[in-house]
C-alpha cells in the first residue's frame, strides 16, 4: 500500500500514528510539493512521511490538505517521533581528545531526532548543560552524530565529526548531508564540512569563532 492509497484506505487514527518528520535533501525540483515544512536545518528539507510496513512514503502539500492542518499534523509526528528506537549507541574517541556519540538504527527516521535534539541528548548525557549548543551531523537517515560543546576539545571534535560526516554521506543509503551543524537554542547553524578532495576541513566564521572561545580552556 503506497502513500495516496493508505491515505484513502486507512483510519484517521491509524495514519496519525504512523505520521513522522523526515529529511530529504533540498531540491528546488521538489519545492513546490515538499517545501511546506519550517526550513529546520540548511540544506534539507522537513517532510511529514507516513511509515507503511513495506516503505515510508513523504506526504506532498497536497496529500496533506486532506489529513489535516499542518501545524497540528507536524506536533502529532513529533509525538512518534521521541519513540523512534534507537538501536545502538556508541562513543567515538581519539587520542587527540575528539570525542563524540552516534546514534543508529533501522528506523528511517534516526536522523529526523536532530528536530527534538536537546531531548534526545540528555538522555545519554544528562549532566552536560549546553549554553554554548551542541554539534550535530546527520550523514544519512540512519544515523546521528552529536557532540556537546563545553571545552577545548570542540576544535578537534569538529573536524574528526566532518571526516565522519563525510563518509557517511558518500557511503551510506539514504544520504542526507556531509556537513557539520551548530546547534543552537533551537537553530541549526551550517559550521563545517570536508573540500571534494578529502583533504581539509572547510570551517565557518561560526566554527572559528567558537573555537576560539575555548582555545584557552
Amino acid at each position: 500500500m503506497d502513500g495516496p492509497q493508505a491515505l484513502k484506505a486507512l483510519p484517521h487514527e491509524q495514519l496519525l500514528a504512523q505520521l513522522y518528520p523526515r529529511f530529504i535533501p533540498s531540491d528546488p525540483a521538489l519545492l513546490k510539493a515538499f517545501g511546506y515544512g519550517p526550513q529546520s536545518v540548511p540544506g534539507l528539507l522537513e517532510v511529514l512521511a507516513l511509515d507503511l510496513p513495506e516503505t515510508v512514503d513523504m506526504l506532498t502539500a497536497d496529500s496533506l490538505s486532506n489529513l489535516g492542518d499542518v501545524t497540528a499534523l507536524r506536533d502529532r509526528a513529533f509525538q512518534n517521533l521521541r519513540a523512534v528506537r534507537i538501536d545502538k549507541h556508541k562513543v567515538v574517541r581519539d587520542k587527540d581528545g575528539s570525542h563524540f556519540d552516534v546514534l543508529m538504527g533501522g528506523s528511517y527516521f534516526i536522523a529526523s531526532l536532530a528536530l527534538v535534539l536537546d531531548e534526545v541528548v540528555f538522555r545519554y548525557i544528562k549532566d552536560a548543560p549546553a549554553p554554548d549548543g551542541i554539534l550535530v551531523a546527520l550523514p544519512h537517515r540512519h544515523q546521528l552524530a552529536f557532540h556537546v560543546v563545553r571545552d577545548r576539545n570542540v576544535a578537534s571534535s569538529l573536524h574528526t565529526m566532518a571526516r565522519f560526516a563525510a563518509m557517511g554521506f558518500e557511503q551510506s543509503p539514504g544520504a542526507l548531508s556531509p556537513t557539520v551543524f551548530w546547534w543552537h537554542e533551537g537553530s541549526f547553524t551550517q559550521v563545517a564540512t570536508q573540500d571534494d578532495a578529502g583533504m581539509h576541513i572547510k570551517l565557518t566564521q561560526e566554527a572559528m569563532d567558537l573555537a576560539a572561545r575555548f582555545a584557552g580552556g
